[in-house]
């Protein structure tokens, strides 16, 4: 445990003095700036724009930290050769790897107190008071990146930084979309045989779908913007079986990382 977070807080220092940490985060705080003036545009309610539109950057923003962070977290150490003087030492790779993403863990939640903030400080500036609920929003934010940033360092322990970037980006987008393929499937067989003129879809299109669905982790468990936005109740026990899927996703893509990552030759 001695080594595991003595890496992680190397790690966690490391990321917090690169730039792109800053440029990025300075990005998110802007975008929740343009909220403000979103919601004076919008003809719907301006707090409930200011609210989903933060909300929503909350999450881009750390797809984005997964994506420009997360990926070269390994790949610096490879180019630098610093990792071949680590792992000379008394480190197993799954120390190494697990310590970098404990590491950035950490910084995620850094992030997310300082956007969950900066929603408070637009609100405020707005005129509207602050939803405790939107809390429970940032947390199930938090756990949202921590799976994907696992799937980042994942794709980074076996495969070059631009292909494990797409990879990342692919699996963000599939795993947001799958599940409303699949209501839309379900719309459409309910469809034939009503409407004229409609056709069922192949049946591959549903099998893949569902594929998809079952492989890779549930992102849009994790967003509850619409329910907080609009004041809805969750559903009873949803945080706990939120949380218990998000740890589960991290500890079973760090397990298969560190498994490519021991195999993985630096020479």
């Amino acid at each position: 445990m001695r080594e595991l977070m003595w890496i992680a807080l190397s790690s966690f220092r490391e990321t917090v003095r690169d730039k792109i940490l800053y440029t990025l985060l300075f990005f998110v705080l802007l975008l929740f700036g343009f909220s403000m003036l979103l919601g004076e545009w919008s003809v719907f309610s301006q707090q409930k724009v200011i609210t989903d539109f933060s909300l929503g950057v909350m999450s881009i923003g750390g797809l984005a930290i997964a994506i420009f962070i997360g990926v070269g977290l390994i790949q610096k150490e490879i180019q630098r050769k610093t990792i071949l003087t680590l792992l000379s030492k008394p480190v197993h790779r799954w120390q190494f790897l697990v310590g970098k993403y404990l590491g950035l863990v950490m910084v995620l939640v850094v992030n997310i107190l300082v956007m969950t903030a900066a929603l408070w400080l637009v609100l405020k500036l707005s005129g509207f008071k602050f939803d405790p609920r939107l809390l429970l929003a940032s947390y199930e934010t938090f756990w949202e990146m921590a799976v994907i940033t696992a799937v980042a360092l994942f794709f980074s322990s076996f495969s070059t930084p631009v292909v494990s970037s797409l990879l990342t980006f692919a699996v963000f987008l599939a795993s947001h979309m799958s599940g409303g393929i699949l209501q839309y499937l379900e719309t459409m067989k309910k469809a034939v045989g009503k409407i004229p003129g409609a056709t069922p879809l192949p049946p591959y299109v549903e099998w893949t779908a569902k594929t998809v669905r079952f492989a890779l982790p549930d992102l849009e468990i994790f967003n509850i913007r619409s329910v907080v936005v609009h004041g809805l109740p969750l559903p009873d026990m949803y945080l706990l079986w939120s949380t218990l899927h998000g740890i589960g996703w991290c500890v079973f893509l760090m397990a298969l990382s560190s498994v490519w990552f021991s195999r993985r030759d630096f020479v």
